[in-house]
């Protein structure tokens, strides 16, 4: 029951967001925030009634993750929403909600055998600094894109589009904010898997694949975007294309989970 309710909420969310895009109205602005936080307090119910009854954060399968993902997503909006001044980020923001959350239905349930680390409290720090961390990288991921849109429009001396979207130094700060927080969590969870590996894991048996391959490509990529900014031997539009290139390789961690 309540995952249905999650999807209602969060489809309803972003039709209300999509026509929000469009006539921009505070009333359509509500409503979509309204169904987002009734989906999400929705999807938490579940979510810890499901932790509750197998002890296991659900985040150990590709479903699992996808859900985990559009939950950290709406809880990245919840806290730093008001802070957005332009609102029109819910246009982009609850179709990549809804994207997740139906991943999570549609893919293919491949059940795996629990791992005894599953119940140790590192596993759900991990998978919460990683999921939160990639959450961030997709909300940077947003920023960037509107920004090399409104970038492109300038540079070819173009109509900009309908929506109004955020400046170009409005874009940059918050793309850069959402990306260094990101960057943060997702170190430290990786971090985490090195330190918890070092000490518990038995290392004849660890084989680096995908996921591994995904998440250094990821946390280099980004870092190289971050030294940039930081370093200001990266302009905005490259930094931009990093940001998107890095974001995008996420998916790529998502997908290792089916082969991990």
């Amino acid at each position: 029951m309540a995952a249905n309710l999650t999807l209602f909420f969060y489809v309803a969310s972003m039709a209300f967001g999509l026509l929000y895009g469009g006539f921009r109205k505070r009333a359509l602005f509500l409503l979509c925030a309204f169904s987002m936080i009734a989906g999400f307090a929705a999807q938490t119910v579940d979510l810890a009634a499901r932790w509750g009854a197998s002890s296991i954060i659900p985040a150990t399968n590709l479903n699992e993750i996808c859900e985990a993902t559009s939950w950290g997503l709406v809880a990245i909006f919840l806290a730093f929403g008001a802070l957005l001044k332009n609102r029109v980020f819910v246009f982009f923001l609850t179709p990549l909600v809804v994207f997740f959350q139906m991943a999570a239905r549609l893919i293919p349930l491949v059940a795996k055998e629990p791992k005894p680390f599953y119940y140790t409290p590192w596993f759900a720090l991990h998978i919460s600094l990683l999921t939160i961390g990639i959450g961030f990288f997709l909300y940077s991921f947003i920023y960037s894109s509107i920004f090399i849109m409104q970038d492109h429009s300038l540079r070819h001396h173009r109509q900009p589009i309908a929506l109004k979207l955020p400046s170009l130094e409005e874009s940059v700060r918050w793309a850069t904010r959402f990306l260094v927080s990101g960057y943060v969590l997702y170190t430290a969870g990786l971090l985490s898997s090195a330190i918890y590996g070092a000490v518990h894991g038995a290392k004849d048996r660890w084989h680096p694949g995908l996921l591994e391959a995904a998440s250094l490509a990821v946390w280099l990529i980004l870092g190289f975007a971050i030294y940039g900014w930081a370093t200001a031997k990266l302009n905005p539009r490259k930094r931009s294309w990093l940001v998107i290139a890095g974001a995008a390789s996420t998916l790529l961690i998502i997908l290792g989970i089916l082969w991990h």
